[in-house]
């Protein structure tokens, strides 16, 4: 059982750490943008565009955690690292890139985060109440 618990809380620590990379393409221009699970921007993270296994261009995301930039090749992968293990990554094709509103995406997420937890109460009720039909 303690086994159980320890698994269930590393897991629950590798969540809040989770890097998310939101890609826009707007009149040919890439907008990079990288957030925390808990909605705090990616500062200062290292950034890296490759096509293939070369690397077109390294720099790093400003206190935003965004970086605009203009493509030159059609197929790229975008790696955000913000040390520690934690990296974000998304190869496109150019012609399948998301568009939609960054406000938007944010706003799924949240949504998304109210309803897992709310599922996951609704489980750890679920279990108690099971767990108490057993028992009588």
């Amino acid at each position: 059982m303690k086994y159980i618990f320890l698994f269930c809380l590393i897991f629950n620590f590798s969540y809040a750490h989770k890097i998310n990379l939101f890609v826009t393409n707007e009149n040919d221009i890439l907008e990079i943008y990288s957030y925390f699970a808990s909605g705090n921007p990616c500062k200062s993270c290292k950034l890296l565009i490759k096509n293939e296994d070369k690397i077109i261009l390294e720099d790093v995301l400003n206190e935003e955690g965004r970086y605009i930039y203009r493509p030159t090749v059609d197929t790229i992968e975008i790696v955000v690292d913000a040390s520690g293990g934690h990296i974000a990554k998304e190869k496109l094709v150019l012609e399948n890139i998301k568009q939609e509103n960054l406000q938007t995406h944010i706003k799924e997420e949240e949504n998304k985060k109210y309803f897992n937890i709310l599922l996951g109460l609704t489980l750890i009720f679920l279990v108690f109440l099971v767990l108490k039909k057993v028992k009588k």
